[in-house]
């Protein structure tokens, strides 16, 4: 998995000196985690499903490429390529199929540039997810416009939405987020407007 995480609260948490929630697999898999600009998380995130998908993209035209011969791939090479070009967008069989590939690729001593690339990009055999995380500041305020465009488009992109109803990193002022009448340390008379419907505007 790929995490666009805005500057804030959330990414605090997610990333505090000394110490990272984020781990890998011993086969050395694991998320890449991104902080950006506190308003930017979604078109941050955004960039990085285009990325994704256009390696991705390139890979397919490589791996095709080999199969039609003159690359000088070995035959179980072949093999193991032509039966991950056919479940290509299935993760989980192209997560199960990854060793076995990843160890064919290394063993490989061809020179051949389409042989290498596909080397260099053995990383994209397996399917990415990308998250867009950020707090309600950015989801409700400073950053929806971003935000509304990614929902617009219909990316495959997952987002998630750390809402502590207020602006916690000023220390407790009322947003877009917050509920009606609710009562904060710098709006104690409390928020006259109702919430902002966040899930309506995705669906």
């Amino acid at each position: 998995m790929t995490v666009a995480n805005s500057s804030g609260c959330s990414s605090v948490w997610g990333g505090i000196a000394g110490y990272s929630p984020f781990s890998t697999t011993p086969e050395g898999q694991g998320p890449a985690w991104g902080r950006s600009l506190f308003e930017d998380s979604a078109e941050y995130g955004f960039g990085m499903r285009l990325a994704v998908d256009k390696r991705r993209e390139n890979l397919g035209v490589d791996v095709k490429t080999l199969l039609a011969g003159d690359v000088g791939a070995s035959p179980e090479l072949c093999s193991l390529l032509e039966k991950w070009y056919k479940v290509k967008m299935d993760p989980d069989q192209c997560h199960e199929m990854y060793p076995a590939l990843k160890d064919a690729l290394a063993a490989e001593e061809g020179d051949h540039p389409v042989l290498a690339r596909i080397q260099a990009n053995a990383d994209m055999l397996t399917t990415q997810s990308v998250w867009i995380v950020g707090g309600d500041g950015w989801a409700y305020d400073i950053g929806f416009g971003g935000l509304d465009h990614i929902l617009a488009e219909g990316e495959n992109v997952n987002i998630v939405v750390l809402d502590t109803e207020m602006y916690s990193n000023t220390g407790g002022q009322v947003s877009k987020a917050s509920q009606l009448a609710s009562s904060v340390k710098y709006q104690l008379a409390g928020k006259d407007r109702p919430k902002k419907n966040l899930g309506k505007v995705a669906m």
